[in-house]
Order: C-alpha cells, then sequence, then structure tokens
C-alpha cells in the first residue's frame, strides 16, 4: 500500500538496514507481500527471524552508516531540481535528500487533488 513510484523494500536503506541485522531482504519483501503486516506485526517478525542481530553494537553501526549516506550525483541534482533548490553542496546527505524528495511528492499530491 505505496505510494505509486515507491518502491518495496528498496536497494538504499531498506536493504542497509536489513542486511545489517541479518535479514534477508527478499524475505521481508515476500512476508509484506503475503501477510500485509501492520507497523507492529512488522517488527515482531524482524524480532523473531532467525539470526537477528538486534543489538545496539548492530543498531549504532547501521544508524552511523545511514546518517553517513550520500546520494549519487544524479539522484541528488534530480531530487534538488525537482524541489526546486539550487544544487549549491549545501545538501548532501540522503536523509535530508529523501526528506525533500518525499515532501515533493506529497506536496505534488495534494495540490492535484
Amino acid at each position: 500500500m505505496l505510494a505509486d513510484g515507491y518502491s518495496d523494500v528498496g536497494p538504499g536503506y531498506d536493504f542497509m538496514l536489513l542486511e545489517a541485522i541479518g535479514i534477508d531482504p527478499e524475505d521481508a519483501r515476500t512476508f509484506i507481500h503475503s501477510e500485509k503486516p501492520s507497523y507492529p506485526e512488522f517488527e515482531k517478525w524482524i524480532a523473531t527471524y532467525p539470526g537477528v542481530k538486534l543489538d545496539a553494537a548492530t543498531i549504532d553501526a547501521v544508524n552511523a552508516a545511514i546518517i553517513g549516506y550520500n546520494h549519487t550525483d544524479p539522484i541528488r541534482q534530480s531530487i534538488l531540481s525537482a524541489s526546486g533548490i539550487p544544487d549549491d553542496g549545501s545538501i548532501l546527505d540522503a536523509i535530508n535528500l529523501n526528506n525533500l524528495d518525499d515532501w515533493n511528492a506529497t506536496h505534488a499530491a495534494l495540490k492535484g487533488s
């Protein structure tokens, strides 16, 4: 039940997180498609996944990787351009770029309705 164009278990943060905690991304995709879980149901599935690593060190490492992740130049340029923001080097991190992308898509959807 994702918005058009939004990938399920995409190759960015989804894969980074799932692989870091020891979950096969394809297993997660299969579970999501077959069960259509609520957020708490998905968390329960994660917590009971065989061999899952939810210790503080693993979580800290994946959080640091996510915080330090930057999109490629073409992706950054595309997101900034679509948002009407100049690519002046002030926004490089994927977290803020993803937020801009989501806000831009939400605004466009609301404006169109």
